[in-house]
């Protein structure tokens, strides 16, 4: 038992003598603590009791404190506002942190969701929305996005961004393609194969015809026998045997070490931009939202 217990046998008798203090009242003490006027007048008498002070001078127009009460007082409301500090900032740093993100769909199943389980371990305080996402004009604050990647030099207004990867791209395809449609050795050879095409509604990525382009490989015209939406898409095909795809090298490589992919060619198409991180620069960002970019970018160094 704290030897405070002696001297004060209830710990609402301070509660009740710190609001009859600051309000110089015993009614509106007992208004704010819900309880009677004479509950009050009775716990600040069994605390003087207690204590072997005066605590209060009493008339019938206003209640003022004596010099030991007004001494007790401010010792009780700073001993308060710590306790207060303490509990807060306990439980602030026990609580589940909620933080938005926003990725696109072949970003979110290709490179997040094999690596989740490790975030979560390391911050299970840290609770992500993962959106997903056909835009990299969003306006981050507009829809309350603590996290999101764009293309381009990592410069945009009201946006602070940090350097993840390198724009890379590569044809892909299965093993079992090549062996039942043969060898690609250059790519012009490409143009004998099934070309795996997407197109974005809202978001500019390098296609076939660009990519055949910056190799030196003329197209008149390029067929296209499946068009997808989303990158995701014709990676995933590629994965089963039904073409050639074009692969951003950080969302391929699982596949590639795994040999669900290979690479038919050594010709990797570097546009000199990056995908950086982002985030809003008009308001703080989150801790969990910070810890998040940290482990993002650390996980890709790991695979640099």
């Amino acid at each position: 038992m704290h030897r405070l217990r002696s001297l004060i046998p209830s710990a609402n008798y301070l509660f009740c003598f710190e609001a009859a203090a600051r309000r110089r009242s015993f009614t509106a003490a007992a208004q704010e603590l819900n309880v009677s006027q004479p509950a009050v007048s009775k716990t600040i008498r069994l605390l003087e009791e207690a204590t072997g002070l005066k605590l209060f001078r009493r008339d019938h127009t206003r209640l003022e404190l004596t010099a030991e009460g007004l001494r007790l007082y401010k010792e009780t409301q700073e001993a308060f506002d710590h306790l207060h500090m303490v509990i807060t900032s306990l439980q602030k740093k026990h609580s589940t942190d909620v933080v938005r993100v926003s990725f696109s769909s072949s970003f979110v199943q290709l490179w997040l969701l094999p690596r989740l389980k490790d975030f979560k371990a390391k911050h299970p305080d840290v609770s992500l929305r993962i959106e997903e996402s056909s835009r990299d004009d969003q306006d981050l604050i507009e829809e309350d996005i603590d996290l999101s990647a764009r293309l381009g030099n990592g410069e945009w207004p009201g946006i602070l961004s940090w350097h993840f990867v390198t724009e890379q791209v590569l044809p892909v395809c299965s093993p079992d393609y090549l062996n039942e449609y043969g060898a690609i050795e250059r790519p012009a050879d490409l143009l004998r194969h099934t070309l795996l095409n997407f197109e974005e509604r809202h978001r500019t990525r390098l296609a076939w015809r660009e990519w055949l382009d910056r190799h030196s490989v003329p197209v008149t015209r390029l067929k296209q026998d499946f068009v997808f939406t989303d990158a995701l898409g014709s990676i995933e095909a590629a994965v089963r045997g039904q073409g050639v795809a074009l692969g951003w090298k950080h969302l391929v490589n699982e596949h590639l070490k795994t040999g669900r992919l290979v690479a038919p060619l050594d010709e990797i198409y570097q546009s000199g931009q990056s995908i950086y991180l982002v985030m809003p620069a008009q308001r703080p960002a989150k801790h969990g939202a910070e810890m998040f970019r940290d482990w993002l970018i650390e996980q890709q160094a790991l695979m640099d």
